[in-house]
């Protein structure tokens, strides 16, 4: 009876641990396409600011969790509509739809979310209530 009960707790223990661990891995969201575009993107028009490695220079770091703790509560769609309405800093708005959700895609894939089959939608991003939790350190 008791080697039941052992075998059980830790069965459930193991079920709980694979739950966590699923839960824990971030959602493919955009292409690699998309985030080597979105490189680029960066490079020209936002580096400056937050630097090439994405940890800040005059403007915040966009990477680890310094910036996107899941006790921030941050979603892909608030930090969509953040960096697509108020950045550039000098020229707020300027970029294509296609630029800013390139730019999304490469800042999803330095905090740690997978690159998928599905690309990023301008629109859909924009609404996403996925959370926005940095998996880099």
């Amino acid at each position: 009876m008791n080697a039941l009960k052992v075998t059980g707790l830790a069965a459930a223990g193991l079920l709980l641990a694979t739950a966590a661990a699923m839960a824990a891995t971030p959602p493919a969201l955009y292409t690699q396409t998309q985030a080597t575009a979105g490189a680029a993107v960066f490079a020209q028009n936002c580096a400056m600011c937050h630097g090439a490695d994405l940890k800040g220079v005059a403007g915040p770091a966009l990477i680890g969790p310094t910036f996107a703790a899941p006790g921030n509560k941050y979603t892909i769609g608030s930090v969509f509509t953040e960096i697509s309405q108020q950045m550039p800093v000098s020229a707020p708005g300027s970029l294509s739809h296609d630029q800013y959700t390139d730019v999304m895609s490469y800042i999803l894939s330095k905090n740690g979310y997978p690159a998928g089959t599905t690309a990023l939608s301008y629109a859909t991003d924009m609404k996403s209530t996925v959370p926005f939790v940095s998996q880099a350190q």
